[in-house]
């Protein structure tokens, strides 16, 4: 097992409706069994419209080489920011802080084969260049910009990408059209 790609986490378990049992569980449990978690994805936005998305390690257990959001599993005495902001400077080598990130879905249950969580997706606004950012070689394989229009097009087809055409990412995308177009 890649100690950061696929690391083992205590994961605090949640009911089918979301709502936190006070029971731990270790993530590679949770997942084999299909147990309720909580998890994260943060979409940095730049001043095109543009949200950044990560091309998942080759090495990772479920999705190899799909794109995805930088994400992740809220563990043990964290909350939904600490893991937003852990995940962001870990994945992506960029330095925020809680006051950065904006809810763009909350809390919403988020289905796949493998995997039954409730997801919140932050977004969080950033001026930087794609070589600014500093990918985490154990987790992700490649950054890139993309348009509203493209992402859109990923989650509709669900090829290639971990996302899939459900309630949650068709919230994403509702939400950051009506961002991008403020700017």
């Amino acid at each position: 097992m890649d100690k950061v790609a696929d690391k083992e986490e205590l994961l605090q378990l949640l009911t089918p409706s979301g709502e936190q049992t006070g029971v731990f569980e270790y993530r590679s449990v949770v997942h084999q069994k299909g147990l309720y978690h909580q998890e994260i994805g943060v979409i940095p936005v730049n001043n095109k419209g543009e949200v950044l998305l990560q091309r998942r390690s080759k090495n990772k257990k479920s999705y190899p080489n799909c794109w995805g959001l930088c994400a992740g599993h809220v563990v043990e005495k964290q909350s939904t920011t600490e893991a937003a902001v852990m995940e962001v400077n870990e994945e992506l080598g960029l330095s925020i802080n809680e006051n950065d990130l904006k809810i763009l879905v909350n809390k919403t249950k988020n289905e796949r084969n493998d995997n039954k969580c409730f997801a919140t997706c932050f977004y969080v606004l950033t001026d930087k260049l794609l070589d600014f950012f500093k990918k985490q070689d154990e987790e992700v394989e490649e950054l890139k910009w993309f348009s509203i229009d493209e992402f859109e097009d990923l989650i509709i087809s669900e090829n290639n990408c971990i996302f899939k055409n459900n309630k949650y990412y068709r919230l994403i995308i509702k939400n950051l059209k009506q961002i991008v177009d403020t700017f």
